[in-house]
């Protein structure tokens, strides 16, 4: 079944001599499964409101049970890119001695340890009595649990790219010794996350529909962590089928970090150009989980109304991902007009995160109040955020790669490997950062209606990211487009 999905779908393009060499050879047959399966994060697309769910207190017998506090598992997130940051440098160093492959395992069997914490917590959630105890327990174990996932994807981070490529040169098959090939390795992981995102949803807004009392349905959405972890074991057994040739992957340590941000400093436009970037990423992350909270919210909401509007998250979790995929392709499709223009694009791009900030405190001061008006216009904007954020991150990876090809020509290819990492450590940073704030914000409102804190978060949200951006936006609107 994989081979026939492997010549029609995931290999189509490639010349048949190549698609038959590549399902005839065991190393490189491996590495594609291997590939397809390791992000099949089936938990992905509902993260945010399965960790809401756990950090909540336990709900009492035969209630509707509550709901934790969204803030909290949005600020998780930003703690695992925080973390992240912090094990880039240590996990590097372990990647450099023991190779891509040993950085894989461990960061795929961590991985799978987080994950069954997790589901372990979604079990004691529907088991332990409803207390202020258990809500302390969900927030600590959700907290803790987050920060670990941040080291196991550093573990990952870059892993996966070099022993692809490894592989693809050592089998010496046509066709996949040029570098392009990773472009080929990046599509097959593409679909098996949307696989998995499709799969996760749909099981997680058919439970929504059919399971009403809240402690049984929390535990059983919680086995989509279980379904990651055998997700995962399937990528494992194809990883342990690759040889180790304990290749480094050479990431930078924190002294080259510092002199790759020291050398940009020199060059104004670029940092500017980089930091705005930078900046719109973060928010784009930022924005797609949490949007996932009231998209959730407004599920259960409509479906006391009517029921058939169980499969609503599945749709829009599909259409999130489609957006990426598609800024992702019109990035390729318009790369040399786009090169051409790399500044006004960068003011456009954080123009753009900026307004879209504001567009849910807009939508809820012109919600009429209505049982059916208000939630479905609120749905019609989350779904917008959600399709346009998802767009702006497929953008802006290529977007960025871009930015350091064209610096590293105008500068003769003398630019540091470390500016790299440097700015996407400034990235995962600021993404903390938005999440840290967004938490202090919602903790301190003085409502309690959930819409109206989300709404007064992200319009002090939208103020203080367009005072972060104001020198490098003043800086950028004065230079002129250089062509390559």
């Amino acid at each position: 079944m994989f081979d026939f999905l492997l010549r029609h779908v995931l290999l189509r393009g490639l010349p048949p001599e190549t698609i038959d060499a590549c399902l005839r050879h065991p190393e490189v047959s491996a590495l594609l499964r291997f590939r397809f399966a390791y992000l099949f994060a089936f938990h992905a697309p509902v993260l945010v409101p399965l960790l809401e769910q756990l950090s909540a207190p336990s709900p009492r017998q035969g209630s509707q049970g509550s709901h934790g506090d969204p803030a909290l598992s949005v600020l998780s997130l930003g703690l695992a890119s925080l973390t992240m940051v912090l094990a880039d440098v240590p996990t590097g160093l372990y990647a450099d001695r023991h190779g891509a492959k040993a950085a894989l395992r461990l960061g795929l069997q961590a991985t799978n340890v987080i994950m069954l914490g997790f589901l372990l917590l979604g079990c004691l959630h529907a088991l332990l009595p409803a207390t202020v105890g258990s809500s302390t327990l969900g927030s600590i174990g959700v907290l803790a649990l987050e920060a670990a996932i941040g080291v196991s994807l550093a573990l990952l981070s870059g892993a996966d790219t070099v022993l692809f490529l490894q592989v693809a040169r050592r089998s010496g098959i046509p066709g996949l010794l040029h570098p392009s090939f990773e472009g080929v390795g990046s599509s097959i992981r593409y679909l098996g996350t949307m696989v998995a995102v499709l799969i996760g949803s749909l099981l997680y807004d058919l439970l929504t529909w059919l399971i009403p009392t809240s402690g049984l349905r929390t535990a059983l959405q919680s086995g989509l962590f279980g379904l990651t972890v055998l997700a995962e074991l399937i990528a494992l057994h194809y990883l342990g089928r690759l040889h180790d040739d304990h290749a480094p992957l050479h990431r930078p340590g924190l002294r080259e970090l510092l002199r790759g941000f020291a050398a940009v400093l020199g060059h104004p436009r670029f940092f500017a150009e980089m930091w705005l970037l930078s900046m719109t990423a973060a928010t784009a992350l930022f924005a797609v989980y949490l949007v996932q909270s009231p998209l959730s919210r407004l599920l259960r909401g409509l479906l006391t109304l009517h029921p058939w509007w169980w499969p609503t998250y599945t749709v829009v979790a599909v259409l999130g991902y489609w957006a990426c995929s598609v800024g992702s392709q019109r990035f390729a499709k318009h790369r040399d007009r786009t090169l051409e223009v790399l500044p006004q694009r960068s003011l456009s791009l954080t123009a753009v995160a900026w307004l879209l900030l504001l567009l849910f405190p807009l939508g809820l001061w012109l919600a009429p109040e209505s049982e059916l008006l208000r939630p479905l216009l609120l749905l019609a904007i989350c779904t917008t955020l959600c399709l346009a954020y998802n767009y702006l991150r497929g953008f802006i990876e290529p977007y960025s790669a871009a930015t350091l090809i064209r610096f590293t020509y105008e500068q003769g290819a003398q630019v540091p490997a470390s500016v790299v990492s440097g700015f996407n450590s400034l990235k995962r940073g600021a993404h903390f950062v938005l999440s840290a704030v967004f938490y202090l914000l919602a903790r301190h409102a003085t409502t309690q209606d959930p819409d109206v804190r989300l709404s007064q978060s992200l319009g002090w949200l939208a103020a203080g990211f367009l005072l972060f951006c104001l020198p490098a936006l003043y800086g950028l609107r004065k230079s002129k487009p250089q062509p390559l």
